[in-house]
């Protein structure tokens, strides 16, 4: 049987830290980031109707459309524009039904009003304690900053009280964790500065600070040298502990209120789109059964640019446009889905990086004689009646 309790104590606190998280520089990188997260949403919709658009006219110059004779024979032209018609509308209702839903939970009575202002400041009042200025800040984005200098000197504080102990193993473990954080909430302190609610800095200080792995480390040192810390040793990695929960809630809370302006934005925004949209795609229809409709002249002088009919680029324009509606959900989706996938870890567990630690080795466990609580041990003893009774 290989590993053992000598193997565990070996193994370093360089194995448990997560590999260089740093964002490429690539072009490739940057406009994925730019898609995913950082561009705004509008923007990356108009992008994705350009890239349809030219799609679409490059098959048909690589292929050409006989469009005359597909309109002649067939009514496959007017389907797909009439399919079009009726997505675009059964789209908006679903997703301003689901909106409506979600914003429903605002309306409530007073007292859970007031519960939920009461725990907004006990959640802000957790923090202040360490904040000299006695207040915590107003803006999520300068009250995750102030939370991440806390992490920071705690951090620091664990190494220097680490130095006056005789534990070496936990000295320089101590002192690599500080240095690790400390780049952590650089980096973080950085895309927060200047930062707006509801920007994209927010959500990305919030997806590049791995808070799991912090969380693990601290929680390592308890349960590695536990035995071995003084009072203030284990005090400190408490505190720490306790503030990088409330790091976590912070994230976990200002993410859910991004979701909410998110659906609000979205349902507006849909409904602006879908009406010029449901018009256009009624001339569209109207059009394409009577070719007087259709401006041949205007065309032609933009068709002989491409080299094609000016039917083609007729349908070609139009269907992008009745893809308006769905494209603009998908650039909301695609972000709100990126988000979630990226902040899946809570508490110790570390997802997103799982694959760079090292692998645990089971047959390291040794069970401990004391016995594991249930939920049952939570719950107070039936009192037994007396013979009084």
């Amino acid at each position: 049987m290989s590993g053992g309790k000598g193997e565990s104590e070996s193994r370093s606190l360089r194995s448990l830290i997560p590999g260089d998280r740093g964002r490429s520089s690539s072009p490739f990188e940057r406009l994925r980031l730019w898609v995913l997260l950082r561009g705004e949403r509008m923007w990356v919709a108009f992008a994705l109707l350009l890239a349809v658009l030219s799609a679409l006219l490059l098959t048909s110059l690589l292929q050409p459309w006989n469009l005359d004779e597909l309109l002649e024979n067939t009514n496959t032209v007017q389907l797909l524009f009439s399919a079009l018609l009726s997505g675009s509308i059964l789209l908006v209702s679903i997703v301003v039904s689901i909106n409506s839903i979600v914003l429903s939970e605002e309306i409530t009575d007073i007292e859970s009003q007031r519960q939920r202002i009461d725990a907004s400041i006990e959640y802000r009042s957790q923090i202040e304690g360490f904040i000299e200025s006695g207040v915590s800040p107003a803006r999520p984005a300068e009250f995750l900053q102030a939370i991440l200098q806390v992490i920071k000197r705690q951090a620091e504080g664990i190494a220097e009280i680490s130095e006056a102990g005789e534990n070496e193993a936990f000295t320089e473990e101590a002192r690599t964790f500080s240095e690790e954080v400390t780049k952590e909430v650089e980096k973080a302190t950085e895309t927060l500065s200047g930062a707006q609610f509801g920007s994209s800095d927010i959500l990305l200080a919030g997806l590049d600070y791995d808070y799991s792995w912090q969380l693990h480390v601290a929680r390592r040192f308890t349960r590695r040298y536990g035995q071995r810390l003084s009072d203030e040793q284990q005090e400190s990695i408490d505190g720490l502990v306790e503030t990088l929960k409330v790091f976590a809630t912070g994230r976990e809370y200002f993410k859910s209120l991004y979701y909410k302006r998110e659906f609000a934005r979205l349902s507006a925004r849909l409904l602006y789109i879908a009406l010029p949209t449901i018009v256009y795609i009624s001339y569209v229809m109207l059009a394409l059964h009577s070719p007087g409709f259709i401006p041949t002249e205007e065309l032609w002088l933009l068709s002989k640019e491409f080299s094609m009919r000016p039917l083609t680029l007729f349908v070609a324009f139009s269907y992008t446009v009745a893809l308006a509606p769905y494209l603009v959900l998908t650039s909301y989706v695609i972000r709100a889905m990126t988000v979630t996938l990226q902040t899946l870890a809570s508490g110790p567990f570390v997802l997103p990086q799982s694959n760079e630690l090292s692998e645990f080795d089971v047959n390291e466990i040794r069970v401990s004689k004391q016995r594991i609580p249930t939920p049952a041990d939570e719950e107070p003893a039936d009192e037994k009646p007396t013979d009084d009774d």
